[in-house]
């Protein structure tokens, strides 16, 4: 199944989900299976920046692929928000970077 990842609050969504794509790719978990999903054209529109990544997740996976982007938000210097959603519309919606991170990642691990 595909994860949407979505990245919020920044001026750079496209260069920061390039960085959150380069991130996953070195993970072994994750390497080939993430990609940019073409953005969705409007009318009017002759085209757009990516403004999502899809991740292909086994069963279970969700929580995986949440303490991955925690490590990723630790290197962020900004404030950035990811949204993930699974296909039957669960998801998470993470927003921390540094110290914080730490503690999102302490309440993934525990279940909160």
């Amino acid at each position: 199944m595909d994860a949407e990842i979505a990245v919020h609050g920044t001026d750079d969504t496209h260069g920061e989900l390039a960085a959150l794509l380069d991130w996953l790719d070195h993970e072994d978990e994750f390497r080939g299976r993430v990609r940019f999903a073409p953005a969705e054209i409007k009318p009017g529109e002759l085209g757009g920046l990516e403004t999502l990544l899809l991740a292909a997740i086994a069963a279970g996976g969700l929580d995986v692929l949440g303490r991955t982007i925690v490590g990723w938000l630790q290197t962020r210097r900004s404030s950035i928000e990811v949204t993930v959603t699974a296909p039957d519309g669960s998801g998470l919606q993470i927003s921390a970077q540094g110290a914080v991170a730490k503690t999102v990642a302490q309440k993934l691990d525990s279940g909160e």
